[in-house]
Protein backbone atom coordinates (compact mmCIF):
# COMPACT_ATOMS: atom_id res chain seq x y z
CA UNK A 1 0.00 0.00 0.00
CA UNK A 2 1.51 3.35 -1.01
CA UNK A 3 1.49 6.52 1.11
CA UNK A 4 -1.60 8.03 -0.56
CA UNK A 5 -3.60 4.81 -0.16
CA UNK A 6 -2.53 4.56 3.50
CA UNK A 7 -3.67 8.14 4.16
CA UNK A 8 -7.01 7.46 2.46
CA UNK A 9 -7.43 4.27 4.48
CA UNK A 10 -6.61 6.09 7.74
CA UNK A 11 -9.08 8.87 6.89
CA UNK A 12 -11.85 6.34 6.20
CA UNK A 13 -11.22 4.58 9.52
CA UNK A 14 -11.39 7.94 11.31
CA UNK A 15 -14.55 8.91 9.39
CA UNK A 16 -16.29 5.62 10.24
CA UNK A 17 -15.37 5.99 13.91
CA UNK A 18 -16.65 9.55 13.94
CA UNK A 19 -19.93 8.55 12.28
CA UNK A 20 -20.50 5.77 14.80
CA UNK A 21 -19.80 8.19 17.63
CA UNK A 22 -22.25 10.77 16.28
CA UNK A 23 -24.91 8.30 15.12
CA UNK A 24 -26.66 8.48 18.49
CA UNK A 25 -27.95 11.92 17.43
CA UNK A 26 -29.75 10.66 14.31
CA UNK A 27 -33.54 10.69 14.55
CA UNK A 28 -36.02 9.46 11.94
CA UNK A 29 -39.42 11.12 11.50
CA UNK A 30 -41.69 13.01 9.16
CA UNK A 31 -41.02 16.68 8.46
CA UNK A 32 -41.74 19.45 5.95
CA UNK A 33 -39.66 18.25 3.00
CA UNK A 34 -42.14 16.79 0.53
CA UNK A 35 -40.75 13.25 0.64
CA UNK A 36 -42.13 10.15 2.32
CA UNK A 37 -38.92 9.26 4.17
CA UNK A 38 -37.12 12.03 6.00
CA UNK A 39 -34.07 11.69 8.18
CA UNK A 40 -33.34 14.25 10.85
CA UNK A 41 -30.18 15.32 12.62
CA UNK A 42 -30.61 17.36 15.79
CA UNK A 43 -27.87 19.35 17.49
CA UNK A 44 -29.43 20.63 20.71
CA UNK A 45 -26.30 22.48 21.80
CA UNK A 46 -26.35 24.63 18.63
CA UNK A 47 -30.17 24.66 18.35
CA UNK A 48 -30.07 23.27 14.78
CA UNK A 49 -32.30 20.76 12.96
CA UNK A 50 -31.16 19.32 9.63
CA UNK A 51 -33.72 17.46 7.57
CA UNK A 52 -32.55 15.17 4.76
CA UNK A 53 -34.43 13.39 1.99
CA UNK A 54 -33.55 12.03 -1.43
CA UNK A 55 -35.35 11.52 -4.70
CA UNK A 56 -36.12 9.08 -6.19
CA UNK A 57 -36.95 7.08 -3.06
CA UNK A 58 -35.20 4.04 -4.58
CA UNK A 59 -32.02 5.36 -6.22
CA UNK A 60 -30.92 3.76 -9.48
CA UNK A 61 -27.24 3.13 -10.18
CA UNK A 62 -25.71 5.67 -12.61
CA UNK A 63 -28.87 7.82 -12.57
CA UNK A 64 -29.01 11.17 -10.79
CA UNK A 65 -30.38 11.15 -7.26
CA UNK A 66 -31.19 14.49 -5.67
CA UNK A 67 -29.94 14.79 -2.09
CA UNK A 68 -32.02 17.47 -0.34
CA UNK A 69 -31.22 19.32 2.89
CA UNK A 70 -33.24 21.75 4.97
CA UNK A 71 -31.56 23.54 7.90
CA UNK A 72 -33.76 25.07 10.59
CA UNK A 73 -33.69 26.64 14.01
CA UNK A 74 -34.71 23.82 16.36
CA UNK A 75 -36.90 26.03 18.58
CA UNK A 76 -38.63 28.29 16.06
CA UNK A 77 -38.70 26.06 12.97
CA UNK A 78 -37.44 29.00 10.89
CA UNK A 79 -34.86 28.35 8.18
CA UNK A 80 -31.27 29.23 8.98
CA UNK A 81 -30.01 31.65 6.31
CA UNK A 82 -26.70 32.61 4.74
CA UNK A 83 -24.24 29.82 5.50
CA UNK A 84 -21.76 27.60 3.68
CA UNK A 85 -22.07 23.85 3.24
CA UNK A 86 -20.26 20.87 1.81
CA UNK A 87 -21.45 17.32 1.20
CA UNK A 88 -19.42 14.10 1.11
CA UNK A 89 -20.88 10.83 -0.19
CA UNK A 90 -19.06 7.58 0.62
CA UNK A 91 -19.68 3.86 0.58
CA UNK A 92 -16.58 3.22 2.69
CA UNK A 93 -14.40 2.70 -0.38
CA UNK A 94 -14.95 5.84 -2.47
CA UNK A 95 -15.46 9.48 -1.55
CA UNK A 96 -17.11 12.20 -3.60
CA UNK A 97 -17.17 15.81 -2.40
CA UNK A 98 -19.41 18.76 -3.19
CA UNK A 99 -17.67 21.82 -1.79
CA UNK A 100 -18.26 25.56 -1.46
CA UNK A 101 -22.06 25.43 -1.46
CA UNK A 102 -23.49 28.83 -0.54
CA UNK A 103 -26.93 28.54 1.05
CA UNK A 104 -29.13 31.63 1.11
CA UNK A 105 -32.47 30.37 2.44
CA UNK A 106 -31.76 27.22 4.49
CA UNK A 107 -32.58 24.70 1.74
CA UNK A 108 -30.06 23.19 -0.68
CA UNK A 109 -29.59 20.09 -2.76
CA UNK A 110 -26.99 18.29 -4.84
CA UNK A 111 -27.39 15.65 -7.53
CA UNK A 112 -25.26 12.53 -7.28
CA UNK A 113 -24.79 9.44 -9.45
CA UNK A 114 -24.44 6.41 -7.17
CA UNK A 115 -21.89 4.12 -8.87
CA UNK A 116 -22.97 0.93 -7.12
CA UNK A 117 -25.56 -0.59 -4.81
CA UNK A 118 -25.44 -0.81 -1.03
CA UNK A 119 -25.56 1.63 1.84
CA UNK A 120 -23.91 5.01 1.36
CA UNK A 121 -23.19 7.68 3.98
CA UNK A 122 -24.04 11.27 3.13
CA UNK A 123 -22.13 13.63 5.41
CA UNK A 124 -22.78 17.33 5.39
CA UNK A 125 -20.59 19.97 6.95
CA UNK A 126 -22.12 23.35 7.69
CA UNK A 127 -20.43 26.61 8.66
CA UNK A 128 -23.12 28.67 10.37
CA UNK A 129 -22.00 31.96 11.96
CA UNK A 130 -18.39 30.68 12.18
CA UNK A 131 -19.54 27.53 13.96
CA UNK A 132 -18.98 24.14 12.31
CA UNK A 133 -21.54 21.36 12.37
CA UNK A 134 -21.38 17.84 10.93
CA UNK A 135 -24.36 15.58 10.22
CA UNK A 136 -24.55 12.09 8.75
CA UNK A 137 -27.35 10.36 6.85
CA UNK A 138 -27.79 7.03 5.05
CA UNK A 139 -28.94 6.22 1.52
CA UNK A 140 -29.65 2.64 0.50
CA UNK A 141 -29.24 1.89 -3.20
CA UNK A 142 -30.94 -1.43 -4.00
CA UNK A 143 -29.25 -4.10 -6.08
CA UNK A 144 -30.30 -3.91 -9.72
CA UNK A 145 -30.22 -6.74 -12.18
CA UNK A 146 -28.26 -6.05 -15.38
CA UNK A 147 -30.43 -5.27 -18.40
CA UNK A 148 -31.43 -8.26 -20.48
CA UNK A 149 -30.42 -8.22 -24.13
Amino acid sequence: MNFKQQNTFNFLIFLKSFIILLSQSILLSDAQINESKIQRWVDKSKNILIQFAYSPEKPIIDTFTELKFSVKNLETGEHIEDFDARVVVTNGQRLFKFENITVADGDFSVKYLFPDDGTHQVITGLNINNSNLLASFSVFVPHQAPPSI
